[in-house]
Formats: C-alpha cells, structure tokens, sequence
C-alpha cells in the first residue's frame, strides 16, 4: 500500500506540476487573441507567474520527507521565501502590457503622459520626465507579446502618479482594436496539448487515486 501511495503521489506531483503550466499557457494564449491589449501591474504579472512556478520547485519535496532529510528541507524553504520576497515587484514598480506591438505600445504611452501634462523626452527606451523626479524603461518580450513599463520614481510625488499613468494607459489601450495574433492561437495550442498530458495521467491511475483517497479517508 505504501508503495502504490508513493506512486499515487508522484502523479498527483506531476499533475500539480504541469496542470498550472498548462492553464498558463492557455491564458496567455486568449489574451493573445483578444482585439484589445491587456495591461497588469508588475507585481500581478509576479505572483501569477510565481505561482506557476512553485509546483515545479516543490518537486523534490516528497524525496526530502521520505529521506528525513527535514533540516535541508526547512532551509531550502526559507531560501526560496527569502528570495521570493526580494523578487516581489514594489507597488509602484511598474505595468506589463499584454497583446501588443512594442512601437504601439510606446505611442499610446506617449499621449498618455502628454493627455496627463507630463513633459519629458525618450532616450532609446527610456522616457525621462523633464523635472527629472520619473523615467520609465521600456522592454520587450515578442516570445509572449508582452511590453513591460519598469517606472523608477524618485519621490513620493513621482510615486503617485504611477497608478494615475497606469489608469490613463489603460483607456487608451481600450480604443485599440486588432485582429488575434498567430502567437495567440500558438500559445492556446501549446496550453491545450501540455493540459492533456495531466488528464492522461489521472485517467490512467484513477483507480489508484480512488483507492488512496478511500485509505485516507478510513
């Protein structure tokens, strides 16, 4: 019985695993192929991604229990903790726009500062407040399609006119209207056929999860 728990856990593992991957994907995928982009704070696009990657650093959990091995196992945690909260995004960090072109994004930007009064001037990438208090960086992933606004603010004022910034991009990118991109139906493919995969897994062992379940429950 031990053995078939050992065996039931490592597919419940796998499917926690590749399960959030999977709807990952698929999210992306139909925000990809809406008409209008999609914008989320820094930190959002963070803890969604973190949380698609914890079941994957949870992996060798199970190997560290049955070893005993409890003292790594509490360190590695705190590391990871450590590091997830180093990693976490300020609240004014910034914005990462989903669904759109690097050179659109940066025109709607643009008339986004000029409808709020803010001056400044691009530098490459960066655009540079003229007060010299705000720059905000633009970078690119064509992988995913997404724009990411890093805003670096050097005062409380600054500071403020982040989500002012964010709330007035975003009705500017609502009067954006696209056809659905290839990466879209790419990454809703891609989503679709790695969700197969857990579905296979639980069917091929629902007996063993069913017999699990009724041991545990008595």
């Amino acid at each position: 019985m031990f053995a078939d728990s050992y065996q039931v856990l490592d597919v419940l593992m796998l499917v926690g695993n590749v399960a959030p991957i999977a709807l990952y994907f698929l999210i992306l995928g139909l925000v990809n192929s809406h008409s209008r982009p999609w914008i989320v704070t820094s930190r959002s696009d963070f803890l969604a991604l973190t949380s698609v990657l914890i079941p994957v650093l949870l992996w060798p959990v199970p190997d560290f229990i049955r070893g005993q091995l409890y003292v790594p196992l509490v360190a590695g945690l705190l590391m990871a903790v450590t590091a997830f909260w180093y990693m976490l995004p300020r609240t004014h960090a910034g914005f990462v726009v989903y669904n759109v072109a690097e050179p659109r994004c940066v025109k709607l930007l643009t008339i986004a500062l000029r409808q709020l009064g803010l001056s400044g001037h691009w530098d490459g990438r960066v655009w540079h407040a003229d007060s010299g208090c705000l720059s905000i960086e633009v970078r690119k992933f064509s992988l995913l399609r997404n724009v990411t606004l890093h805003f670096d603010a050097q005062n409380e004022t600054a500071r403020d006119l982040v989500p002012l910034i964010g709330h007035t991009l975003h009705a500017r990118l609502q009067s954006v209207a696209q056809l659905p991109s290839p990466m879209g139906a790419g990454l809703v493919l891609l989503g679709v056929g790695l969700m197969i995969l857990p579905m296979w897994m639980v069917g091929r062992h629902i007996h063993d999860l069913v017999d699990a379940v009724s041991y545990l429950l008595g």
